[in-house]
């Protein structure tokens, strides 16, 4: 059985049409059960999940608080898993549309090739543009060296040139956050998502306990979905801020100390830069020079790291 897990958070529109994508997509013969967790939404948000109650295969739980990214997945498949076991689990933004049957073609791929812990679908933006579905680890060699010499040098994982033309599953360093399948007892021993995280840099995380543990990361480019959300847009200063929260905490918890003192300085010098675009550059470079402490994210009081 296949557990997805979608986080809602005052979108209740996109979680009932990526609900609706999902039983239209998946072919009869694929066992699959959808959690739904709402993460403190308003009340006529949550009211509308009530629609979900006709399907069998959704089951909605609900938050008192907004539990950020990590934290509402790990809710999920904790309800989940306490009376089912499931073999995969797909952590899907509930702002996706998928194009094929992304549930049992990443399954079958998971399970035919089992050197695979972490795999995602190719994603392609609202307007159907093909957009990247791997990143890169920030590591000292991708901001000192960049991309081009690290893949001569052979450091890091690099999809094939030109990507968008690969038919076969390949290795990237990290996949997007927005559709990761997983091997749902790897997904497990490895801990899940670290709830420390409220917002950004859980996918790297995931991705770097995955290569630890010896299995590959990969995308799957002939599985595809739509992310609503793929438009390019300028964050505000406090998403900003959380954003090197959550980097400082990543540097610090898989890096050695001066590896990771290394890259932090390397992105203060790169804000420093950026300054003359907009001051809030500046004083983002000052936060993260004094370690970007968690103590100022913006996630809920009650919902602090556990």
């Amino acid at each position: 059985m296949i557990l997805v897990v979608l986080v809602n958070y005052n979108s209740t529109g996109h979680t009932l049409a990526c609900v609706e994508s999902l039983r239209i997509h998946t072919q009869p013969g694929t066992a699959y059960q959808i959690i739904v967790v709402d993460n403190a939404s308003a009340p006529a948000e949550r009211d509308a999940l009530q629609a979900l109650a006709a399907y069998p295969e959704v089951e909605v739980c609900y938050s008192a608080v907004n539990l950020g990214f990590a934290g509402g997945n790990m809710l999920g498949f904790r309800t989940a898993t306490a009376t089912r076991q499931p073999t995969h689990v797909f952590l899907l933004n509930n702002d996706t549309l998928l194009r094929t049957d992304c549930l049992t073609e990443l399954a079958d791929l998971l399970t035919t090739r089992p050197e695979i812990g972490l795999a995602a679908p190719q994603m392609f933006g609202p307007e159907g543009q093909w957009l990247e579905s791997y990143g890169f680890f920030p590591t000292l060699g991708d901001k000192l060296l960049g991309r081009a010499l690290c893949r001569a040098l052979g450091l890091g994982y690099h999809p094939p040139r030109p990507a968008r033309a690969a038919r076969q599953p390949y290795p990237a360093d990290m996949v997007t956050g927005a559709a990761m399948f997983a091997d749902a007892k790897l997904f497990a021993r490895i801990g899940g998502l670290d709830e420390k995280y409220f917002l950004y840099c859980e996918e790297e995380d995931l991705a770097w306990r995955m290569w630890q543990a010896g299995r590959q990361v990969v995308v799957a480019p002939t599985s595809e979905f739509v992310h609503l959300g793929g438009r390019s847009s300028q964050p505000s200063f406090g998403l900003l801020r959380e954003f090197y929260i959550s980097l400082a905490y990543f540097l610090r918890k898989n890096f050695n100390p001066v590896h990771a003192e290394a890259v932090r300085w390397l992105f203060v010098v790169k804000l420093v830069f950026r300054a003359r675009r907009g001051r809030q550059y500046l004083r983002l470079a000052k936060f993260l020079a004094q370690g970007a402490p968690m103590a100022a994210s913006i996630r809920p009081t009650a919902a602090g790291p556990k």
